[in-house]
């Protein structure tokens, strides 16, 4: 039997998969494959999350901001199952892993989640 690819995204890897995704639906590549990322309304829904997730980390505090990202991970996860092929599903997890070890892990978007996690327990406390 086949292994499906996944295409869970969690928050370690929300700011890579966007730069992937945003990079490769201009490229050539992505016109020459069998993807339908290029349409109009695929690049739209991508955008309007890579728009989300950078007002959540300007603008929104506390729960709000967990909310926000948490909506921005399933997302990008709708736009890569209606859109991304297996084989492409591969090249963009070791994209990831690529990114992440060039930058020794670190995600602002990450980051900023863990930080705001702790603050809100330590608050409940």
């Amino acid at each position: 039997m086949a292994r499906v690819a996944s295409t869970k995204i969690d928050v370690q890897d929300l700011e890579y998969v966007i730069e992937y995704l945003l990079v490769f639906t201009f490229s050539r590549r992505a016109y020459s494959s069998d993807t339908t990322i290029t349409k109009g309304k695929n690049r739209v829904r991508l955008l309007q999350a890579a728009l989300t997730l950078e007002k959540a980390m300007l603008e929104l505090r506390d729960q709000e901001y967990l909310d926000a990202v948490d909506r921005v991970c399933v997302d990008i996860e709708g736009v890569m199952v209606a859109t991304l092929g297996t084989a492409e599903i591969h090249k963009l997890r070791t994209a990831i892993r690529q990114k992440r070890y060039k930058n020794n892990g670190y995600s602002r978007a990450d980051n900023e989640y863990e930080s705001t996690k702790r603050f809100l327990i330590t608050r409940s406390n």
